[in-house]
């Protein structure tokens, strides 16, 4: 199944001009657009291996057909899985996503590439945003020394606290940029649960609790850093962000 999605995500890596236009209007610039692997999901001559994906998706991602992709990988650049998102103004927001068996065992995140693995060696530090759009637009922003990093959605894995816990050191920092929503806020600080009462933990103690410095980074103008960017651009990224930078 791994080498079917592989040759699916290369023979859609030519976006069309109008989606190549719709991502460079959600910040992603040309260069992240080919880093991140983003691919248009277009019809393979064979059915998929896996028949769980079949019956969600069609024999050949049918359903998935002219959306946006975008694959996860491995720290060490094992394909993962990819999520996949519509796209056009004019249809409804959709995200869905297929993970491989080896996703289970493996940090998943948007924007795991060899560029980021090599900003995290070297000293940079990290922040973790929750979906694509977010990452693209504080990457306008920060450091190009820093890492940005995707979780999918807003709460860390097991996976994905060990991995900042093997690739941070004393000197770096993680920064969690989660949405300013309900949800974003709980799986920054944590929260407890109004029917068991029990305490369940936030990124934020989940990472101290492994010896990671972490920050929360509460910014202003929109409730995520991609509508930051839909309300005020570059300029208004800077003005949210620039007393974290």
């Amino acid at each position: 199944m791994k080498a079917w999605l592989q040759r699916v995500l290369d023979a859609g890596r030519g976006l069309p001009e109008e989606l190549e236009g719709y991502l460079l209007g959600r910040a992603l610039r040309e260069d992240l657009i080919r880093e991140l692997g983003a691919a248009v999901w277009t019809l393979p001559g064979t059915p998929a291996p896996d028949p769980e994906f079949r019956e969600r998706y069609g024999d050949q991602g049918q359903v998935l057909r002219d959306r946006v992709v975008f694959p996860f990988y491995s720290p060490r650049g094992e394909l993962l899985g990819i999520e996949v998102r519509t796209w056009r103004w004019n249809e409804e927001k959709r995200i869905t996503d297929y993970r491989l068996p080896e996703a289970h065992w493996n940090p998943v995140f948007i924007g795991l590439t060899p560029t980021t693995m090599q900003r995290l060696w070297k000293g940079g530090n990290a922040w973790v945003v929750e979906g694509v759009y977010d990452l693209s637009a504080l990457e306008r922003v920060t450091p190009q020394t820093d890492a940005v990093l995707a979780t999918v959605k807003a709460g860390m894995s097991r996976s994905h606290v060990e991995f900042f816990r093997r690739h941070i050191r004393d000197s770096q920092v993680v920064n969690v940029v989660y949405d300013r929503d309900e949800t974003g806020r709980k799986q920054t600080h944590g929260w407890v649960d109004d029917t068991t009462g029990k305490k369940r933990w936030g990124a934020l103690s989940l990472l101290d609790g492994v010896g990671v410095k972490c920050r929360d980074v509460p910014y202003a103008g929109g409730k995520d850093p991609g509508e930051v960017w839909d309300h005020g651009g570059k300029a208004g990224l800077q003005q949210a962000f620039e007393r974290f930078l």
